[in-house]
């Protein structure tokens, strides 16, 4: 993003060989595929050409199975919500808990729409995407391969294959001045970005011990990632799947060559030999983890101090839920490199742009907090993980407010806070209504108070159903979602 939106800068990226990559299949939300398709500006990417080298999949939902007491069922989150999310209220939701059942439900979504009709967005024709609001599933070692290559064909961008071993730091106002390498070598910048993940190499000099720990609301802080094969005939599916366990929950991630897993635990109640057991019984396979990943759920106290700016598991991290890392990365690196990188250094390190920013990020990091948290509300009590979970003592205060609200109200979009990455009325949707947690009866009498004796419900479904032949025209031409999995697969030579 900074190499593209200003070429008149110069980037040096520091990145070791050396140093693995965490993570084995991620989930992504839309602001990473505006990336991939340039939206609103050109960064140099194709997003055929991303899945052909990558191995990429499209991702309209996400499928949580077992968040409740019936833990042999789920329930799906299409990721752009309800056809009428941005209404108040969101009575197409309220009508569709009435009326429809949980298969018809989620097409009040068009992402719902695509995965109960088999369908994907890519054009049969053309072969192009008709639109480019859908999420990715990615391999986060080819991504970071395939963004390296775009990158690297811009005359201001040079690449250094090394590791930070010092960081220098200027004696009079503690700004970095430069860091020294592996070989000896001394780099000097006027602005310093720490990707460094969970050792923030760069941060811990210019701001030691200011980590905000969420871990009182997300008491998950270990993770055992592991790789899937496809069984014989086996398509992957159009969404992400987060499946409860008894200690937390797995992940998987259909790639276009295998699944990539994990399972998110609190070492509390389990160890990672144990989690490795529970896992393998409930898959009825062997699995073979590729680590084990130790953290601490929380954020940076300010993401930019002085001439530093920590984006990534060096800024913030929560879990792995609802692909919030990824997301966030994005959000503040378009953030920073949209809003407040300058022509000069001088006006780029503004003391209000920098409490701006981290206002911004602190907020979006806390409601990114309460919206995980939601999910825990299931009510599931099956062990003693999930009877912890259910004294409430991980509950946040905005969580606590919309539980109590939903049991008179239907929350409306104008009760979540309004920002760009947020995850709002539309993303709570789903997540509410699949954990119970919107009274039947209550969307009821709200869809009658809504309505003139009651007409509102037959606008809602005329709505529906016009929704739906809409959607059909629209993705008439466009391969089934198993047809593009087909296209891609042949392209890419694998079976």
């Amino acid at each position: 993003m900074i190499s593209a939106r200003h070429p008149h800068h110069t980037v040096t990226v520091i990145e070791s060989s050396k140093l693995g990559v965490i993570g084995v299949g991620e989930s992504t939300t839309g602001r990473f595929t505006d990336i991939l398709t340039n939206y609103k500006f050109d960064y140099g990417c194709d997003l055929n050409e991303f899945i052909i080298e990558t191995g990429a999949t499209l991702k309209y939902a996400i499928h949580h199975k077992g968040w409740t007491n019936n833990i042999n069922q789920g329930y799906l989150g299409p990721i752009d919500g309800s056809f009428t999310c941005d209404n108040v209220p969101d009575f197409l939701l309220s009508w569709g808990q009435q009326k429809l059942t949980p298969t018809d439900f989620i097409k009040i979504s068009e992402f719902g729409y695509r995965i109960a009709n088999n369908k994907s967005n890519f054009n049969k024709f053309n072969k192009t995407f008709i639109d480019n609001g859908h999420a990715m599933h990615i391999d986060a070692h080819l991504a970071g391969r395939y963004f390296k290559k775009v990158t690297l064909k811009k005359d201001n961008t040079s690449y250094i294959d090394s590791i930070v071993k010092t960081v220098n730091l200027n004696s009079e106002n503690g700004f970095i001045k430069s860091v020294v390498l592996d070989n000896g070598t001394s780099i000097e910048g006027d602005f310093f970005i720490d990707c460094s993940g969970f050792n923030r190499i760069l941060m811990q000099s210019v701001a030691p011990n200011k980590w905000v720990s969420y871990q009182n609301n997300l008491p998950l802080n270990t993770g055992l990632p592991f790789l899937l094969k496809y069984k014989e005939n086996e398509t992957p599916e159009p969404y992400t799947t987060a499946w409860a366990q008894k200690n937390g929950w797995m992940w998987q991630i259909p790639l276009m060559d295998r699944k990539g897993c994990g399972y998110v635990f609190c070492d509390a109640f389990t160890t990672p030999d144990k989690a490795q057991e529970e896992i393998e019984t409930i898959l009825g396979q062997p699995i073979e983890p590729i680590r084990t990943i130790k953290f601490d759920a929380g954020r940076q106290e300010s993401a930019w101090v002085k001439n530093c700016l920590s984006i990534g598991l060096s800024s913030a991290f929560l879990e792995p839920l609802e692909a919030t890392s990824i997301h966030s990365s994005v959000v503040q690196a378009h953030n920073f490199a949209v809003e407040y990188l300058k022509d000069t250094i001088d006006n780029t390190i503004n003391e209000g742009s920098q409490k701006i920013y981290n206002h911004r990020t602190r907020i979006m990091y806390d409601d990114i907090k309460d919206f995980i948290v939601m999910h825990y509300m299931g009510g599931r009590t099956d062990s003693d993980f999930w009877r912890m979970i259910n004294t409430g003592v991980t509950r946040t205060e905005f969580v606590n407010t919309l539980l109590s609200m939903g049991k008179s109200r239907m929350p409306s979009t104008n009760d979540f806070s309004n920002y760009p990455g947020g995850a709002g009325w539309s993303l709570y949707s789903f997540v509410m209504a699949g954990l119970g947690l919107i009274d039947k009866s209550t969307s009821a009498v709200e869809l009658k108070t809504m309505s003139d004796h009651g007409m509102l419900q037959h606008v809602a479904a005329e709505i529906y159903y016009n929704m739906q032949d809409m959607w059909n025209q629209n993705l008439k031409d466009c391969y089934s979602y198993d047809e593009f999995i087909d296209h891609f697969r042949n392209i890419r030579g694998v079976k």
